[in-house]
């Protein structure tokens, strides 16, 4: 959009379904007397949404634009035994079997495992835009379908618990907020994915992918963050910097004294693993202590967020 209009300009689109594809969306001129009857809107709204009951929508979205970062509800959700417990208490075993094979193992932990669940946990929205299968494995779809089970089961027992329904839909939001802000940093010529990794064995891992725009003359740096924490090494976080597609950067903060010294004695490890990649590793830092609480590196700029709706 930005080849065709500068920031502010008024645009008129068509959208286009494609059968063998996500839809486009054409420039067409504006129509007489389209300016008197234009309404703006603050965000991005699919043609569906475009109906009477619109506002409570757009600022549905603007929410989880907003939203703090940070999977809290989530976090807690995913933590081993929690979800199981409240699976057990519907009669729907095609729901547990989904939990099971959304979570992940820490002690059988691949990279093409891992790949497949990163791939699963940006839903199946990101697929279906580009015409393609979604994953089987999805949260959110998971989440709904409990949510609207437990609503049944009450409505059926005149006992709904308002209190689990509360807590999942909750978690439904920090994975629409992860979406929509992932949508709102594309538009900002950046990348943004955050998820939240559920593991049978383990408490979930929190995972951050972050690269900012491009500059020119520069290549942009990806960063990755990671926060575990398990029984035996407790909180860890870990910042992982990629340069020139090359130069690896690593911070790690840890708790456990423990682990800091066997971090910082294994590291050379480390860096031999990853010139086995084809990476060099620049720096490793080992910090005791947890991670200083910092400002978010990432927040919506304005930019492409209006849009004439009147189109």
């Amino acid at each position: 959009a930005a080849a065709l209009a500068a920031p502010g300009e008024s645009m008129w689109l068509r959208v286009q379904s494609r059968s063998e594809g996500p839809w486009n969306l054409q420039a067409v001129p504006a129509p007489a007397g389209s300016q008197a009857a234009s309404t703006a809107l603050t965000l991005t709204a699919p043609p569906v949404l475009l109906e009477p009951n619109l506002a409570p929508v757009v600022s549905r979205i603007a929410n989880l634009l907003y939203r703090p970062t940070g999977a809290l509800e989530l976090s807690q959700l995913f933590k081993p035994g929690t979800l199981d417990a409240l699976l057990q208490t519907v009669q729907r075993p095609d729901l547990l079997a989904q939990w099971r094979g959304l979570q992940l193992s820490m002690a059988q932990l691949t990279p093409a495992t891992l790949k497949q669940a990163m791939m699963g946990a940006m839903g199946a929205e990101v697929w279906l835009a580009r015409g393609l299968q979604p994953p089987v494995q999805d949260t959110k779809q998971l989440l709904r379908k409990l949510i609207a089970e437990i609503n049944v089961s009450g409505n059926a027992d005149e006992e709904v618990d308002l209190g689990v329904v509360e807590k999942l839909t909750r978690a439904v939001d920090d994975i629409e907020a992860s979406q929509v802000q992932a949508v709102q940093a594309q538009a900002q010529q950046e990348v943004l994915f955050s998820m939240t990794l559920p593991f049978a064995d383990s408490n979930p891992v929190e995972l951050t992918v972050r690269r900012g725009p491009r500059q020119e003359g520069e290549q942009p740096v990806l960063t990755v963050n990671v926060h575990s924490k398990t029984e035996e090494l407790g909180p860890v976080w870990l910042k992982t910097q990629l340069m020139n597609a090359q130069q690896i950067e690593l911070t790690m903060w840890a708790e456990n004294e423990a682990v800091v010294a066997q971090a910082r004695s294994r590291s050379y490890l480390l860096g031999d693993e990853l010139r086995a990649a084809g990476l060099n590793m620049r720096a490793f830092s080992v910090v005791h202590g947890a991670r200083p609480s910092e400002v978010s590196d990432w927040t919506p700029s304005g930019r492409g967020l209006v849009v004439d709706v009147s189109a």
